[in-house]
């Protein structure tokens, strides 16, 4: 699933250079809106000039809760003495019937526990935000089967767990007297699986609440796109911080290079996550700079330098 982000801006037009630096800074924090998991501008750059003639103006079709069928090529696009037809070389089919002409086909899947748990009536199973089913720290159902019922995995909404504060506040606000805990809930196989495995041990004895919290404390993602490593440490993408905090409080860096991507995004210099993509030794470094809570700001875009080795000073 493609998580909640926020869109930024860039201070020039968005090309970047190898090694090149880029200070941005996050214009909408509310946390109900969405972006791309590794940066919501990346469809700015599908038209870098609108203006030339050599190249075709792009127009983004968004279907939701869509099946496909199958891809075809468009009529005439394997003839290369005919004119490509106005909305693509490719026909995507999808179970309905409708057929969308295109170019490129983005497919975002993600769960949506409600559908999947509409059998449960929610006078004794009461429901999160999300349509999942509203559980507490250790996964108990909040109803009246607390006691004795449990959920676990994708079925589960973990609001309690998310923007809690090691001060003491809840809501996805920073709370002066502490930091606010950089974990949130995606509906992963390695969430679900640590889950299930926590609610095991709850229901035995063997730990409470705060036991196993280590696995709240951060938000860890590792994967692969394209052949390259990804990883995602953290409010990588600016996730519930909140529409309180102003955006000069909000800073992010960024650096590409043939193979690599980097971004960090600190609040008032303390780094609360980080994106890193092909090139990923330094996600050990990070992550510990994102829990120690270091103010960083006397590094500023240093921290991605890859002239500076950012490990040794925090060795």
């Amino acid at each position: 699933g493609v998580p909640s982000g926020v869109p930024t801006t860039t201070d020039d037009d968005g090309d970047a250079n190898d090694g090149e630096h880029k200070r941005r800074r996050v214009l909408n924090l509310d946390a109900g809106s969405r972006g791309g998991a590794a940066g919501p501008d990346w469809t700015r750059r599908l038209d870098r000039n609108p203006g030339s003639k050599s190249r075709k103006r792009f127009r983004l079709l968004v279907r939701t809760d869509a099946s496909l069928t199958r891809v075809e090529r468009a009529s005439g696009a394997d003839d290369s003495s005919k004119p490509k037809p106005d909305g693509g070389a490719y026909l995507a089919v999808l179970r309905d019937g409708e057929r969308i002409e295109m170019d490129v086909l983005v497919s975002a899947v993600g769960v949506d526990p409600g559908p999947r748990i509409a059998w449960l009536p929610e006078g004794s199973f009461p429901r999160g935000a999300d349509g999942g089913v509203a559980v507490d720290r250790a996964f108990r159902t909040m109803g009246p089967h607390a006691d004795v019922v449990y959920a676990a995995g994708d079925c589960a909404s973990c609001e309690l767990r998310e923007g809690r504060s090691l001060g003491g506040g809840v809501g996805g606000k920073i709370d002066p007297g502490g930091a606010i805990v950089p974990w949130f809930q995606m509906r992963l196989w390695s969430q679900a699986r640590t889950s299930g495995t926590y609610v095991a041990r709850v229901m035995c004895g063997e730990c409470d609440d705060d036991a196993w919290g280590f696995n709240y404390e951060l938000f860890v993602h590792s994967t692969r796109f394209f052949g390259m490593r990804c990883v995602f440490l953290g409010l990588y993408n600016g996730q519930g911080l909140g529409d309180d905090l102003d955006e000069k409080d909000v800073t992010t860096y960024s650096r590409r290079g043939d193979d690599s991507f980097a971004r960090v995004l600190l609040v008032r210099g303390v780094m609360r996550g980080a994106v890193l993509i092909g090139d990923v030794e330094s996600a050990e470094t990070f992550e510990n700079l994102i829990l120690d809570g270091i103010d960083l700001s006397r590094f500023g875009p240093e921290l991605l330098d890859p002239e500076v080795d950012i490990d040794d000073y925090f060795d």
